[in-house]
């Protein structure tokens, strides 16, 4: 627990303040395509800072290049991975601080948290690209590690995580909170450990921070709303994932709009959210 703790006390709201400076604007593949690279350029610079070791993924889609952005910190021992994911673009004319500045800010804090400790599962942090465009950045990595057979022990996939509100909307049958201030983590049936292992973490390292969980059968076929961001095609290529979300437009009235700015997010929350997350990060990939 000690190990954890000191973890933790690394994920600070001023670290994910300078991502979010850093991040926040259009970062679309039409109009914002300038701001798509320059924001690719921050990340992969700021993955080289913590000295991980940083690679592109590049694919090509409807005639141009991109790329996905990964950077490892080796395991001792076992050839297992840990995935943190988020993805960095965002819809034309939106600066996308909850969608997803949010993300790829956790993503980037929680790196520089864990790369002091070894543990014995690779840790890979991911930067995907044109999530909101059918995630085709994340389609691509999945089917090369499974083309590899890659084996991932799971994926925390940070979508929209730094807004809370007064009030909050849910599809029909599920139950939740009528205020959104709390975080949910969504898994299919394969990733129902995952599901469990943040709501433990959160439990023992944030106490305050509210969690509300969802399992999907038939990884979320039947319920669409739980398959938009890029965790869906590691569930259809068999690997376990969770979302870990502020439930994006259900409760975030600056969804996809230029209204989605720094100022509208809750730190705090954010903060919260993150160091759930590395905990959880750290307890599965298992200190060596």
């Amino acid at each position: 627990m000690e190990l954890i703790d000191r973890i933790v006390r690394k994920v600070s709201e001023s670290g994910l303040r300078r991502h979010l400076e850093r991040l926040v604007g259009p970062r679309d593949p039409y109009i914002g395509y300038a701001g798509m690279e320059a924001a690719a350029e921050t990340i992969a610079q700021a993955f080289k800072e913590l000295g991980l070791q940083f690679t592109e993924d590049r694919f090509r889609c409807e005639g141009r290049w991109y790329r996905n952005l990964i950077a490892l910190h080796p395991g001792s021992s076992h050839p297992e991975q840990v995935l943190v994911v988020a993805h960095y673009d965002t819809v034309p004319n939106c600066p996308g601080a909850d969608d997803n500045a949010s993300g790829v800010a956790g993503v980037l804090e929680i790196a520089g948290a864990l790369i002091d400790q070894q543990f014995q599962a690779d840790l890979v942090f991911i930067a995907f690209a044109l999530e909101e465009y059918g995630n085709p950045g994340s389609a691509y990595y999945t089917e090369q590690a499974k083309a590899r057979g890659t084996p991932i022990l799971g994926v925390f996939d940070l979508e929209m995580i730094g807004y809370t509100g007064s009030t909050q909307t849910l599809p029909a049958g599920i139950q939740a909170p009528a205020v959104g201030d709390f975080i949910g983590v969504v898994g299919n049936q394969r990733s129902d450990g995952l599901v469990a292992l943040f709501k433990q973490a959160a439990a023992l390292v944030v106490p305050t921070l509210p969690v509300q969980t969802l399992v999907v059968e038939d990884n979320g076929m039947n319920m669409p709303l739980v398959r938009q961001s890029d965790h869906a095609a590691f569930w259809d290529a068999g690997y376990p994932a969770v979302m870990i979300t502020d439930t994006a437009f259900l409760r975030n009235p600056h969804y996809h709009l230029p209204s989605d700015t720094l100022d509208t997010l809750n730190l705090h929350f954010l903060r919260q959210v993150t160091a759930a997350t590395a905990a959880s990060v750290a307890s599965l990939a298992e200190f060596a």
